[in-house]
């Protein structure tokens, strides 16, 4: 019996465009350096290279064109989820947030908790999370009104 990786649901979800990403800090004092090494990293042929020797997977649809991973059925979900991936929330609570999908996904995965249950938890965690946020912003908008 053979086995294949299967992709996320569909819509109306999506996936989170996860992995690691490649910056340059503006207070970098090799700015130039550091760009030629993002361009270098970004290119099809690298990404394919790391694939063949890692395994990592590319996030350039271009790379997932190319035999190697195009005709690996255990990569093809992969690819057909890059389709479907968003990119994170631009909020600098994210990281504590995604920590907390992980923490409750585990729960629920090797301790049985039930999913009604995790979902319940995992919001107001991140209701939790994001309180603060909620009064600053509150704070911004009534100093706005007040002027």
């Amino acid at each position: 019996m053979g086995h294949r990786a299967a992709a996320g649901p569909a819509r109306p979800g999506g996936g989170i465009a996860g992995g690691t990403s490649l910056v340059v800090f503006q207070s970098s004092p090799h700015k130039q350096a550091a760009w030629k090494l993002v361009e270098f990293l970004s290119r099809p042929a690298v990404q394919q290279r790391f694939h063949a020797i890692i395994g990592d997977l590319p996030p350039r649809r271009s790379v997932w064109k190319r035999a190697a991973l195009g005709e690996d059925p255990l990569a093809a979900a992969f690819g057909e989820q890059l389709e479907r991936v968003r990119p994170t929330p631009k909020v600098l609570e994210w990281e504590r947030i995604a920590q907390e999908m992980r923490i409750v996904s585990e729960q629920v995965v090797r301790g049985g908790l039930d999913q009604d249950a995790a979902v319940r938890r995992l919001d107001a965690r991140v209701d939790d999370i994001l309180a603060k946020r909620r009064w600053i912003v509150e704070q911004q908008a009534a100093q706005e009104a007040a002027r």
